[in-house]
């Protein structure tokens, strides 16, 4: 039977809905310090409330000091209820049910949001996010105490007058903690096992079901909100979440509530499985768990995204921003009107939103706009650039926010200049952020402007300098100052010309995993050691990773209790996956040899890895063989940073590698490189060694077919190791240069640069959805693999197709490529050129005048959605077999839309041919004297693919291997 939107839903508790539609918690930061109510937030949900079905009250605190924000609301004590019985009055004079949600933040807290409490987790194991404090363990006792407090919690629910309460066992709060792997490493009554770590969320529900009937609270609703997967290793997979819940079901709530930022969000932990989470849940739901209603939330805005969200399986629609723009959004959806995406800035008291949620929405979901003000901020920047600007003198004390941390600054101004800026970067990674710090506190003041650039590689941190200091213009003069600043011209520096001859046993060039380690081994074998790095630190995109590494025939491996694993079975893992074009030789190397890189890495260079954690369970390996390291990339990195500093290598940074020198008869004598100041370093050696990385960013460097691919990679993979080996008098071979991993779904954002649609892609044609050559033909399957895909888009002569789509299913599309990065003010953007530019997103009210303003032959495209709309029909598809699972919804009403796709890649899988010492082979096959390569800029090795962990192996132990060539 179909779902309505406007019918009345019975819980299992007897409580009636009017409707389907609930106000989803959202936190407003606006109560008092204590948790106590306010007369604003009364007001708050009272003007929300009426003809929606339910208003759900945002997260109050069963504790005091379980606040996970400031201005949470409390439900710690009795002396809240009086306020909390104002507030549910208040709902429910206007018509509507009044719920509430309550919970703990556990190790989410901060101890100063808490008066100064360090806060409690399942386990002493911190959140992974900036400056998480590592939580104190609960005891027993206290785990039975807290249980408790969310028992009086929902009392106190109760007395005050509430309808009901929801638990909130999502966003990683204390419930949630619980259940998590990665919070709970508990081995008693309370974890250990999946069974063990359900118990503490099964006796919160089970206490909750006790005081409702203590109390008598005759239909009393109790529902279960749960964050269906976390990114955490290890962490919450869906089977997890699916156990919980149908552990759960057994207790009769009255239903449970997904947590996600999209209702038609898919896995973000396998995130090539297209399937939507809640089409998992409703096929691996109990026969208990079915009979309990399910609430979808995230991107439902308009009438059509809550029919969209009804038709997907959910009973019940919680909706966040629809009703802090338009407070009566249940009237203008009924009415079939609009809602508006956003709220003008002068509407904030016609809105009745609390002067702290408005701030919220303008700096954190940019929902506040208004565009007269920007027009007059032009013009007025425009008088002031001829003005000298004035600031009342003295020291500024400001927080920025850098890559891992706050950064405290102090910046001093006189009458009318910035005078010095100092700042406490001790929280921010070391060697990552240093050239920051050092350099543009310099600029600022020598040149009076905040238009400097950031530093190459710590872009994040730049920025929180940047920030600090208008912050501290903004309180010394005011915003013009800061517009001015910010708008005054860069920088110009001076070049150095001096030119430094120096000389060493080995140059490594590259300050990634395999150059580190490189550089370490030889400094370790008494080698002299020069590392150039044309970036601000060393550690490359490991620093900013996960971290994660094979590690097959390690002691590590082994201590996890994996002894049966072996090169052979790595070998042919990984000829498998690399599609059978893996170089043997190299293949064979890093299985024979990772192990004991692996113990060197962790026993002399000092990297601690997470066997706490323990072996990863992946696909495609047989033998658990991959860990991660102890605090992800950052762990990695500060580790080889300390050991680097610690050894004799001579670290150049900000200093790119120009050109091998030779002595012309093909030996490889040195390197001369440059840095970003000009100063110029001949470096004569015995040996170099190569650890470049690829070459994607480089389109010089690519085979015909990749220049027609769109790039959406690093931009400083330019491949730079490759081009001076290739040099006339170095003449190095190399392999697989042709090869890329293509993918058939990009938008060109700027020339040359993609960014994927492919979850809108993955979203869309799992009804309808074609895809259309220029001549607006179907041209294949659009439910086949992205290889089949991509073979027909290549053999396009543009090598372009459209993926045409009705309004219904475009509005599905935008939001679900803007939680792939593709921002809704770019969608605007490409809508109002209407295909006058790339992205080419065509768009009209009829297939005809589409296929017009495409240059498309009008009669084949409206023949084409009318064939695939009768393949519908009949249940078949005639052309190309799309699967009937795939073919259940005919293309529908207009306007019409058609978004260009294009072929995009990031990875190259070529590079410098070597042999099985490392040492780089010329183009006659003879190894070229003096000249080794070792990571991602030596080709073959990974075949045509590369499996998790794979790289930072193979990284790690051809670096090592190749400093040991040297010492034979």
């Amino acid at each position: 039977m179909t779902k309505k939107l406007f019918e009345t839903v019975r819980l299992a508790s007897g409580v009636e809905l009017k409707n389907r539609v609930v106000v989803s918690p959202m936190t407003t930061q606006s109560a008092y310090f204590d948790g106590s109510m306010t007369e604003e937030l009364i007001r708050y949900y009272a003007h929300r409330a009426g003809e929606v079905g339910a208003v759900i009250v945002e997260s109050a605190f069963v504790e005091n000091y379980g606040r996970g924000f400031y201005g949470a609301v409390g439900i710690d004590k009795d002396d809240k209820i009086e306020g909390l019985a104002r507030l549910a009055k208040a709902i429910q004079d206007k018509g509507s049910k009044a719920f509430i949600q309550i919970y703990h933040a556990g190790r989410m807290a901060f101890p100063e949001m808490n008066e100064g409490k360090n806060p409690v987790s399942a386990s002493a194991v911190a959140a992974l996010r900036p400056n998480a404090p590592v939580p104190t363990e609960m005891t027993h006792r206290e785990i039975l105490d807290m249980i408790d407090a969310f028992a009086e919690g929902v009392r106190r629910a109760i007395r005050a007058g509430f309808d009901g309460v929801e638990l909130h066992g999502a966003n990683t709060y204390l419930i949630q903690q619980f259940f998590s792997p990665h919070s709970n490493r508990r081995e008693d009554a309370w974890g250990g096992s999946r069974e063990k770590r359900v118990k503490f969320p099964v006796e919160v529900v089970k206490a909750a079901k006790r005081v409702i009937e203590e109390e008598g609270a005759e239909n009393f609703v109790l529902g279960y909100r749960f964050s269906p997967e976390e990114l955490e290793e290890p962490g919450i997979r869906f089977e997890d979440t699916m156990y919980l819940l149908n552990t759960l079901a057994e207790y009769d709530l009255d239903y449970v509530h997904f947590s996600m930022g999209i209702y038609t969000r898919n896995s973000i932990v396998n995130v090539n499985d297209p399937e939507m989470l809640i089409t998992k849940f409703l096929a691996e739901r109990s026969e208990k768990l079915a009979q309990i209603p399910v609430m979808g939330v995230g991107g439902i805005l308009q009438k059509a995204d809550a029919e969209g969200a009804l038709e997907a399986g959910y009973d019940l629609l919680a909706v966040a921003k629809g009703f802090l723009t338009e407070p009566d959004w249940v009237s203008v959806i009924r009415e079939g009107k609009e809602v508006r995406p956003f709220a003008d800035i002068h509407d904030r008291e016609e809105l009745v939103i609390p002067t702290p949620l408005w701030q919220f929405m303008d700096d954190t979901f940019f929902l506040v706009k208004d565009i007269e003000a920007e027009k007059k901020k032009q013009a007025r920047l425009a008088e002031l650039m001829s003005q000298d600007l004035a600031f009342t003198p003295g020291q500024y004390h400001v927080t920025a926010h850098g890559h891992n941390s706050e950064l405290p600054m102090v910046v001093t101004f006189d009458e009318t200049r910035i005078t010095a800026i100092e700042i406490d970067s001790g929280g921010e990674s070391a060697g990552l952020s240093d050239l920051v710090f050092e350099r543009m506190p310099k600029q600022i003041i020598e040149f009076q402007t905040l238009n400097v650039d950031a530093v190459s590689g710590a872009s994040s941190t730049s920025q929180g300098v940047i920030d600090g200091v208008a912050e501290a213009a903004l309180q010394a003069s005011g915003q013009d100052a800061v517009d001015v600043l910010k708008a005054r011209q860069k920088p110009v520096i001076e070049r150095s010309t001096q030119v430094i001859e120096e000389e060493v046993d080995v140059v490594v060039v590259g300050g990634g995993a395999a150059g580190i380690a490189a550089a370490l081994r030889a400094d370790e074998l008494g080698l002299s050691v020069a590392l150039v790095e044309k970036l601000s630190f060393i550690g490359g995109a490991i620093s900013v990773s996960g971290g994660n590494q094979v590690v097959m025939g390690s002691r590590l491996q082994h201590e996890s209790g994996v002894l049966d694993d072996t090169p052979q079975l790595m070998i042919e893992d990984f000829l498998e996956n690399g599609n059978h074009k893996n170089v043997m030789e190299l293949l064979e190397l890093l299985a024979n040899n990772v192990g004991q890189a692996t113990d060197w890495v962790h026993d002399y260079v000092g990297v601690e890895y997470d066997m706490a954690g323990g072996l990863h369970v992946l696909a495609e390996y047989r033998k658990n063989r991959e860990l991660a390291y102890a605090h992800g990339g950052h762990g990695f990195a500060a580790s080889v940073r300390a050991k680097m500093a610690a050894s004799s290598v001579n670290l150049l940074l900000q200093t790119k590698a120009e050109k091998l020198l030779t002595d012309g008869q093909g030996r490889v004598t040195g390197l001369v490189a440059v840095e970003e100041n000009g100063t110029t370093h001949r470096i004569s050696s015995k040996a170099v060694i190569l650890t470049t990385g690829g070459y994607g960013n480089n389109k010089a460097m690519l085979s015909d077919e990749l220049k027609d691919v769109l790039f959406y990679g690093t931009r400083s993979s330019m491949g730079e190791g490759v081009q001076m080996a290739q040099a006339p008098d170095v003449n190095a071979a190399t392999l697989m240069m042709d090869l890329g991993k293509i993918y058939p779904n990009g938008v060109e954002v700027s020339p040359g640069t993609a960014k994927s649609t492919i979850g809108g892609n993955i979203a869309v044609l799992r009804e309808n959805g074609l895809l259309v050559n220029t001549n607006g033909q179907r041209v294949v399957n659009e439910r086949a693999s992205n290889h089949d895909i991509l073979d027909v888009l290549m053999e396009q002569d543009a090598k372009v197709l459209y993926l045409l789509l009705d309004q219904y299913h475009f509005s599905i599309f935008r939001k679900e490529i803007a939680e792939g990065g593709i921002s809704e003010k770019e969608v605007e953007e490409w809508l109002a050129s209407n295909g006058s530019k790339t992205p080419y997103l065509f768009h009209a009210d009829t297939l005809e005048e589409l296929a017009d303003l495409a240059g498309m032959d009008t009669h084949a495209l409206v023949n084409t959605v009318e064939r695939f709309n009768s393949f519908v029909a009949n249940g078949k598809d005639e052309d190309f077999n799309r699967q009937i699972e795939f073919l259940q919804v005919p293309v529908g009403e207009g306007p019409y839309y058609m978004i260009e796709q294009k072929p995009r890649f990031a990875t190259t899988m070529g590079g410098l041919v070597v042999n099985d010492r490392l040492e780089v082979m010329n183009q006659d096959g003879q190894a070229i004297a003096g000249l080794y390569a070792a990571g991602e800029v030596v080709g073959g090795v990974m075949g045509t693919d590369s499996p998790s962990g794979a790289n930072n192996a193979w990284a790690l132990t051809s670096g090592k291997l190749a400093a040991e060539q040297l010492a034979n």
